[in-house]
């Protein structure tokens, strides 16, 4: 092979991924981009224990192998934190709570 047809391929591969960040960055709505985000996640995965802290340090509750933590907002612009027990149980935590999600 050439040293023009690999600068050309290599010029490709550049305008390539720059064309699909500017298409992802700029073309993709807000929700897009989250879905997106949460299908990807999906495909990964994770497995993450949460714990949640009362304000003297001792923990409340500890949950296992939590595949997804997601964020939420609602009307009144109370933010709050929600995921799924292995159960399959849902669990909403509001953000005046402390929790910690690290991965197991």
């Amino acid at each position: 092979m050439s040293f023009k047809m690999k600068l050309i391929g290599v010029a490709a591969g550049i305008v390539l991924v720059l064309g699909a960040y500017v298409y992802f960055k700029y073309f993709f709505t807000y929700e897009q981009r989250n879905i997106f985000q949460k299908k990807l996640e999906n495909i990964t995965g994770q497995n993450l224990t949460v714990t949640v802290f009362g304000l003297d340090g001792k923990i409340i509750k500890r949950w296992t192998n939590v595949s997804k933590i997601t964020s939420g907002k609602d009307d009144r612009a109370f933010t709050y934190t929600y995921f799924y027990t292995k159960d399959n149980k849902y669990v909403q935590i509001p953000n005046s709570v402390w929790y910690v999600a690290e991965e197991e």
